[in-house]
Parts: structure tokens; sequence; C-alpha cells
């Protein structure tokens, strides 16, 4: 479970309440964002409505439904903790919020919709965690049915921040006409964020462990696969424990592009101590997420089995140590409550106001028992 920073409210400081719309469905970005809110906000960050398979007392049933055996995010990490969830509307509609984040805007459209009298670009915040790179509203599913092409945009005047953001991200479908040569010189719009997805902290090995084998069994490169004695390229365990273990063994962690860039197996590889060997990474868009990975200082880039065996073999014992090493510091900065801080460091950012009202904001870390504002997390 995570361990929630307990805040203290001092008599000149303010209450600062989250509002955090989400989906019934496994959505790895709002999900992780969401982990990450809580432990710094408790019970102020408000989720709307529960997310029930982030809770500990998730019945199985549901849970047997989550995609990739709920690994990772869908463990029970959040406790169930009382969190006031009535009348929403009156109090969005009536100030009470302090900031609205809608954490999967594709599914969300008609809350956003609904809610849109009262939205302003101090309050509120859209995130999209979808594996396409087309925004909301221009994917086919709007403009195929004409009753959707005046829905409200969501990036005008909000951030709207984007996993898959590549050069087919646009909010006026008519670009997807154009040339490809012709639509990469279009300007992006002006409140398109990057975001990526995130590893809960507790999730994330205490120190790098001890390596008994180059691979693990779980393979996703259909290639090496075929290559690689006793590997699978479909779920090879039943519990998150075993599927931990066998990354903590294995020296290095394939990974490629699955439905987007993004893929929640790269945390995955790297909060277990293994180095991240990413298939044609130097291909992905610099816009788009995974973030940060660097070919030869924290993973290992490659295009095919013999390239990738021919990098392992010229690893000498010291450049191995100090990849895994960067590849797990690199786990750690994208930790939940990192990517948390991250993103209300980019909306304040943009919100001057907003940042010096929520500077009166005191949390305490019960881990460091001191008293900060809450701008020293950002």
């Amino acid at each position: 479970m995570i361990q929630l920073k307990q805040t203290i409210i001092h008599k000149q400081f303010i209450l600062m309440k989250i509002l955090f719309f989400t989906s019934a469905v496994e959505d790895y970005l709002g999900d992780g964002i969401l982990i990450g809110l809580r432990a710094l906000f408790g019970d102020d960050c408000i989720d709307y409505p529960k997310c029930e398979i982030l809770y500990q007392n998730c019945p199985d049933n549901v849970l047997s439904q989550v995609r990739g055996k709920g690994f990772t995010l869908y463990t029970g990490l959040l406790d169930d903790i009382p969190i006031d969830r009535f009348n929403i509307e009156y109090k969005l509609q009536n100030g009470y919020y302090d900031l609205i984040i809608f954490g999967d805007i594709q599914r969300q459209f008609g809350l956003f919709v609904h809610f849109r009298p009262w939205l302003t670009k101090r309050n509120t915040i859209i995130m999209d965690g979808l594996d396409t790179s087309q925004p909301y509203p221009a994917r086919g599913r709007w403009w195929r049915r004409p009753y959707y092409w005046f829905l409200p945009k969501a990036h005008k005047p909000f951030l709207y921040f984007k996993r898959e953001w590549t050069d087919d991200t646009y909010f006026n479908a008519a670009a997807r006409l154009l040339p490809a040569p012709v639509r990469r010189r279009l300007p992006s719009a002006k409140n398109l964020r990057s975001i990526s997805f995130s590893v809960p902290e507790e999730k994330i090995v205490g120190q790098l462990p001890e390596k008994k084998k180059d691979f693990p069994k779980h393979i996703v490169d259909n290639e090496l696969a075929d290559k690689i004695s006793g590997s699978t390229t479909t779920y090879a365990f039943q519990s998150e424990i075993e599927y931990y273990q066998d990354l903590q063994d294995a020296r290095f962690g394939i990974t490629t592009m699955r439905a987007g860039w993004d893929c929640l197996r790269h945390y995955e590889v790297a909060a277990n101590g293994a180095v991240i060997c990413f298939k044609d990474l130097d291909r992905k868009p610099h816009t788009c997420a995974p973030h940060g990975l660097k070919a030869g200082v924290n993973c290992i880039v490659y295009h095919d089995y013999d390239d990738l065996m021919g990098q392992i073999n010229r690893l000498d014992k010291e450049k191995y140590a100090s990849l895994q090493r960067k590849c797990w510091e690199w786990a750690h900065q994208n930790s939940s409550e990192n990517k948390a801080k991250e993103l209300l460091s980019v909306f304040t950012a943009e919100n001057p106001q907003l940042a010096r009202e929520i500077s009166r904001y005191s949390i305490e870390n019960q881990t460091r028992n001191s008293v900060a504002s809450i701008t020293d997390f950002l």
C-alpha cells in the first residue's frame, strides 16, 4: 500500500482539493498519476467515480477482468480511506475544488461536456493516455459520427497532456488528409504537453539485485523469443511476485513498441533492476513517451537479434553496472509520485496565480518529519 503523506492545515494555509475523474477500465496513465496524487494529498485527492480496481478491497471477480493480471498498478495500492464523493456536481459548480483533472478525456468526454461551463484554464488539466496518436475529438470515432462534430474542444484553453504524441497528433481531423511531409510541418497545438506512464515507488526494488541469467522468461519480441531458449511471448506467470523475481534474476529485460510507444513493461523492467533493451527506440518521436531513455547511458537500443547480442557481448562488468544503475535511477525518476509532481509543476508554471495559492498549502512528510510547502514537491 502507499504511504500517505499526511496533510496539516495551518490557519494561514488553504486546503487544496483535487477532483480526479476516473474511468471504469484500466488506465495506466491516469491511474498511475492518481496513485501519486493520493500519496501527496491523501483524502484531499478525490477520485470520482471511485477507481475500485486500485483499492485493497476490490472484489476478486472484478480484478480477474483487469488486463495484464493487474500486475504493478492493480494490487491494492490504495487504502480504502474515507473519501467525500457526495454531491460532486454541486461542489464543482460552486468552486469547491481547486483543481479538476480529467484522467482519461477520450472516455470522459461526456463529463467534460457536462461540466464545461465551470472549467477554466486555472482549474483544469486534461490527460489523454490512449494508445492512439489522435487526440480528442480528432479520432475516427468522432468525425465518422456527425453528432460529434460540434463537441467542445479540450485543448482550448486547457493544457492537454498527451502520451502518444507523434507526427500524427492533430486536433483538426482534416490534417490527416494531408501528405505526411506536409503534415509534419504543421505546428503543434500550443496547449499540447507530453506525459508518460509511471511506476509506484513501492514497486521499485530497494537495491540492485544479484543476477542469475541473461534474459527473463517473458520476451515480448517474437524474433528474440524464437532464438532464446525457454522464453515465451505470452504471459508466463500467474503472480506479480513470480513475474518480478524473474525480471530481478535477469541482466536484461526486452521491451518494444506495443499498441503505443509507451508501455508499462519499460517501467517494470527498470524497477526490478534489469537493463532495458528497447527495440527500435531511436525511431520514436521525441515528443512521445517514454522520455529520458538514452542508448548506452541507461538502456540498450537494438534493431534485431544479432544487433542486440553484439552489443551485449561487448559489455564489460563496469559498463553493465553503470547501465543497470542508471536504468534503475530512471525508474525512480518516473515513480508515480514524481510524475504527479511533474504534472503539477508544468501546470502551475503556466498558471502563476494558482502557483502562489498552492504555495500556501502545507504538507507534512512523515518520512522526513518536516513541514514543506507543496512547491517544494514540484
